[in-house]
């Protein structure tokens, strides 16, 4: 069946010599899997120079049931990014980001608050002039929500831990290695409450930015089955050193 789609570009892998998979997320159906031509000629309907991490697209496809490959006959880009692709710390924390997605969208099911979510970020995200450094770690904090394993700190008090397993503060010492002492839990807790607005006054140097993401990660890594140490991370790393 034919089909009109928008979509996020996860990644991209080859298939064959003249051949690519791209992974990418849908409006309509969530995560589907697509094989492409790889083709540079701009007179190309399916322009594989399109397909890079986090780009938005909207091309026209033959959706097959049963999880089999289908394929892009058009593509043209949903969104076109004016600052990502040619900003290199933009563009490294994007393939930070599309790596993360690409271990954490595997559900092929429709979830329009998620596409929405990515959608309106990643535009923020391209419109942003300054104080985009730590972008990516409000990002991850706010994707925990629509993932499903967002912790609890509502009762967070002043000297509680937080329990990376368990997802939550508590203010007895955890029995296991995965918590956060009360002198570090305070200023995580305040990461894990920022949102995009206020995301400019976490002033993070690169030690804490550094500390921070090894932190989400690893939880990331203990609510998500199989969640794999990230290859990027050590790009957004030599950057910010």
């Amino acid at each position: 069946m034919i089909e009109k789609l928008d979509g996020i570009v996860l990644r991209t892998r080859k298939y064959s010599d003249g051949l690519m998979i791209a992974d990418i997320y849908t409006a309509q159906h969530g995560r589907m899997a697509f094989l492409l031509p790889v083709s540079h000629s701009k007179r190309s309907r399916v322009r594989s120079v399109l397909f890079q991490p986090l780009s938005m697209l909207s091309f026209t496809a033959s959706v097959k049931a049963g999880g089999s490959l289908s394929r892009i006959s058009e593509v043209s880009p949903y969104s076109m990014y004016s600052s990502i692709p040619n900003d290199v710390v933009k563009s490294s924390i994007a393939l930070y980001l599309a790596e993360l997605l690409t271990y954490t969208l595997r559900e092929s099911d429709k979830d329009e608050s998620m596409f929405t979510f990515l959608d309106r970020s990643f535009a923020l995200f391209d419109n942003l002039e300054h104080g985009y450094a730590d972008f990516h770690l409000v990002f991850m904090v706010q994707l925990l929500r629509f993932l499903g394993i967002y912790p609890n700190i509502d009762n967070y008090a002043t000297g509680d831990y937080f329990d990376l397993a368990q997802g939550c503060v508590t203010g007895e010492h955890p029995s296991h290695s995965h918590f956060l002492s009360p002198a570090d839990a305070v200023p995580f807790i305040e990461l894990l409450r920022t949102g995009y607005e206020s995301m400019h006054l976490l002033s993070l140097n690169r030690k804490l930015r550094g500390e921070y993401l090894a932190t989400i990660a690893a939880y990331y890594r203990l609510h998500i089955p199989d969640f794999p140490e990230l290859k990027s991370a050590d790009v957004l790393r030599e950057l910010f050193d």
